[in-house]
């Protein structure tokens, strides 16, 4: 099958419906409609979506990043959709109003046909003549996202998918195509606080107050093991140094039974985990820094980012971490809470001694 596609870069936004090729594309094998589960009477719409995104995939070569689909004009016109694929092309298809994947449209949209069937009724139409009485509706799918939306509706606030179509597709790309720019606006709002490997680290220190704890806990740490690859791979990929405090800590532990320390490997494993979350391209700054909230001024409002190293977990996602990226009135290698459920960023405490004689005396719980 010969695909025709379009660039996405800035010429797109020049481009008017009629500049657009639609490549007509048949689905007869996509599977009839099938429920949740034993028993329920709703159709499983999220596994629809994991088989389309699939299956256009397939059909196109190349990984279909985001999906929008356009209810037809009118029984004899077919869907109307927008693949967006990974290697940055966007194909704009025709898709035959029949069959098993208008069975699923239908009932996708079963319940927006009958608020339009509603709104007839009550004569919103009448009273507001600049609404369209016969719009569509857009559905978008992607990589954990499934809404509805109205198109040509006349509101406000309204889908124009007919109007400055390649102005319109700019915009709705997804937020892969666009990484560099949001990778530089994280990276320019980190760069500000980030400090890292800047502490002053107390060897001897930290030595009686990790054996006191112990003793006063009766813990049982791991026997240590030679942690140096994973200190490099830490380094490689964070372009700093692994904390020199942490790695005093895991000379006399790999782990201990019964509390939250963390072994080196687990560390490194937290820390990939919650750097991919900063990293990806679908948590904006917005995102990230929308719901969290700093501990006055000395840690940054914000879910996650690189410069704060898990050491500790608390349970359910939720860590105590080095910080090296301290708010303006906090330290580099102060301690904090942050995670999951972590929705202001807590300083615990100014170093890493401090945070042990917190669990030692029991005002910090093990």
């Amino acid at each position: 099958m010969s695909i025709k596609s379009i660039p996405y870069n800035a010429q797109l936004q020049q481009l008017q419906l009629t500049d657009i090729p639609f490549n007509p594309i048949t689905l007869d094998d996509i599977t009839e409609p099938f429920y949740r589960y034993e028993g329920s009477d709703e159709y499983d719409k999220k596994a629809f979506r994991t088989i389309l995104l699939a299956k256009f995939t397939d059909l196109l070569g190349s990984n279909v990043l985001k999906l929008m689909i356009i209810t037809p004009k009118d029984q004899q016109s077919p869907f109307d959709g927008f693949a967006f694929l990974a290697n940055q092309n966007i194909v704009a298809i025709h898709i035959p109003n029949s069959g098993n994947f208008k069975r699923w449209m239908d009932d996708i949209f079963k319940e927006s046909y009958e608020d339009l069937e509603e709104d007839r009724a009550d004569g919103i139409f009448e009273r507001q003549p600049e609404l369209n009485p016969n719009p569509q509706f857009l559905l978008e799918l992607g990589r954990g996202s499934f809404s509805i939306k109205m198109a040509n509706s006349g509101m406000l606030f309204d889908e124009k998918p007919y109007e400055n179509t390649g102005a319109y597709l700019h915009k709705k790309a997804p937020a892969e195509y666009n990484q560099a720019a949001l990778t530089n606006e994280k990276d320019h709002f980190i760069k500000i606080y980030t400090k890292p490997n800047a502490e002053i680290v107390n060897a001897e220190n930290l030595e009686p107050l990790f054996q006191e704890l112990l003793q006063a806990k009766n813990l049982l740490p791991n026997e240590p093991e030679d942690n140096q690859k994973v200190f490099v791979e830490f380094e490689s990929l964070a372009n700093y140094k692994f904390p020199e405090a942490l790695k005093t800590l895991l000379k006399w532990h790999n782990g201990i039974e019964n509390t939250g320390f963390l072994s080196a490997a687990k560390i490194l494993a937290e820390w990939k985990i919650w750097k991919g979350i900063y990293d990806d391209p679908n948590w904006t700054l917005q995102d990230l820094t929308g719901n969290n909230q700093a501990d006055g001024l000395k840690t940054i409002g914000v879910y996650t980012n690189p410069f704060w190293v898990p050491f500790y977990s608390t349970g359910g996602g939720n860590f105590y971490a080095i910080d090296y990226a301290p708010g303006v009135q906090g330290t580099p290698g102060q301690i904090i809470a942050f995670g999951a459920d972590e929705v202001k960023i807590r300083w615990i405490a100014p170093n890493l001694e401090d945070f042990l004689r917190q669990l030692i005396s029991g005002s910090l719980p093990l």
